[in-house]
């Protein structure tokens, strides 16, 4: 996994998954016995709980058949584990995980902070610098200008709900 390329989306559109893609006989059953697919499926739900909410679509997809998986779901599963691409609006934050210089000031990082560098360093996250011109979660989790507020609740599809 440490070759992949990050992904951009955890599933394309148009990917299909179906009842058809399950083991219908031995030899199918015998391909799918050995892998990890209940393990898989845990850390992804792991990682859509605690910091990839983005994930829920294709992880309620997937734990639709936990019971009785087929190499196709699998592909879907191991594509999903491929590294994610994460976001950031803050210059320093973006600097400091990407490259291995320290000053007197990150001596005071928690350690906590510290596994996300390690993560970047082996390949696993990458982390890119995003505007906050771009960041349309803002208006739900800090104070906006009027007009920065109104163009980001349209983009995501906020309406008002005056004169219904």
């Amino acid at each position: 996994m440490q070759d992949c390329k990050p992904l951009d989306t955890p599933v394309a559109k148009g990917d299909k998954f179906n009842l058809k893609q399950c083991p219908n006989n031995d030899f199918e059953s015998k391909q799918i016995e050995g892998i990890p697919y209940a393990s898989v499926f845990g850390s992804l739900m792991y990682a859509q709980v605690c910091t990839h909410p983005d994930l829920a679509f294709i992880v309620g997809m997937l734990g639709r058949y936990l019971s009785n998986p087929g190499p196709g779901h699998w592909i879907a599963a191991k594509w999903v584990m491929r590294p994610l691409k994460l976001f950031c609006d803050n210059k320093a934050a973006v600097y400091f995980s990407n490259n291995n210089s320290s000053s007197t000031k990150s001596k005071y990082i928690d350690l906590k902070f510290l596994v996300v560098k390690e993560l970047i360093q082996n390949g696993i996250i990458t982390i890119e610098l995003i505007g906050s011109g771009s960041m349309l979660a803002d208006p739900l989790t800090k104070a906006l200008t009027s007009k920065v507020f109104t163009e980001h609740t349209t983009h995501i599809g906020v309406v008002s709900l005056d004169g219904v």
